[in-house]
């Protein structure tokens, strides 16, 4: 299925590969697919904290605007570039299917809510 959405992804090419970017895209499609249509604009960024120095300084950033209101934003830290990725990437699609869920659940109980009067 094709995105209809703005999908933005920042990152340095030394910290970010044409594959892991690639990785990175297969799995956000993946875990937001069912709720891909609430989605306006998505942005991912990775930033090293410590630089040169290494350890536990990978930064994914994940800001989602979506059609239900206020923006999901998950930050996520790990030293390896992937593992922060993967788990923002988890923690985003969470959050958005919880907030579309109770969008829906709204909408269904203030129609039937609706219809008895």
């Amino acid at each position: 299925m094709m995105k209809e959405y703005k999908f933005e992804l920042v990152a340095s090419p030394k910290d970010c590969s044409s594959r892991a970017r690639e990785f990175i895209e297969t799995q956000w499609m993946n875990a937001v697919e069912r709720v891909e249509d609430w989605i306006k604009a998505v942005s991912i960024s990775l930033t090293d904290l410590n630089g040169p120095r290494g350890g536990l300084g990978k930064r994914c950033c994940i800001v989602v605007h979506s059609r239900t209101g206020s923006p999901i934003i998950v930050k996520e830290t790990h030293e390896k570039a992937t593992i922060a990725f993967r788990n923002a990437i988890k923690r985003t699609a969470h959050s958005l299917k919880r907030k579309v869920a109770r969008k829906r659940e709204y909408k269904r109980k203030r129609y039937l809510f609706d219809i008895d009067e």
